[in-house]
């Protein structure tokens, strides 16, 4: 695709990301929908539900932020009771995050609305043009995680 033909097309996505994020919204009623929970907090706790005994070190790393911006990210979901911090036995430099079952409950919630989101949205797509939307998506985020650096 020429630099022309890529402006064209980030430009006629930008316009469409609003749409979907809007009727998404007003297919789902939960905690990031509500603005109880952040985007950045709803995949911490993804990735805490995916990863189950992680140090805040790794996760300040997959959300590309500092330790402290972490600590506050995590705070936050401790008093909602999503998450719980533990210091290690042996080392207390190191800080272990897990998703409590509260936290594991709400992000289940919240997917199976964005399940359900997708289908109805997509359902316009045939079976063709969705498998054809869903290999461009899955390529491009194959390229944006092999371009990601992993945590120690």
């Amino acid at each position: 695709m020429s630099a022309k033909g890529l402006e064209a097309f980030s430009r006629q996505l930008v316009g469409v990301m609003p749409i979907l994020f809007r009727e998404f919204a007003k297919r789902e009623d939960n905690e990031l929908t509500r603005g109880k929970i952040s985007f950045p907090q709803m995949v911490a706790l993804d990735y805490a539900v995916h990863n189950p005994k992680i140090k805040m070190t790794d996760l300040a790393h997959i959300l590309s932020i500092q330790m402290s911006s972490a600590s506050v990210l995590v705070d936050r979901l401790i008093r909602q009771r999503m998450m719980s911090r533990r210091h290690d036995d042996k080392d207390r430099r190191v800080v272990w995050i897990r998703v409590t079952p509260k936290g594991k409950k709400i992000v289940s919630q919240i997917l199976e609305q964005k399940r359900r989101s997708l289908k109805q949205i997509f359902m316009v797509l045939n079976e063709r043009e969705r498998s054809d939307y869903l290999k461009a998506i899955l390529k491009v985020k194959n390229h944006l995680l092999s371009k990601r650096p992993n945590p120690k």
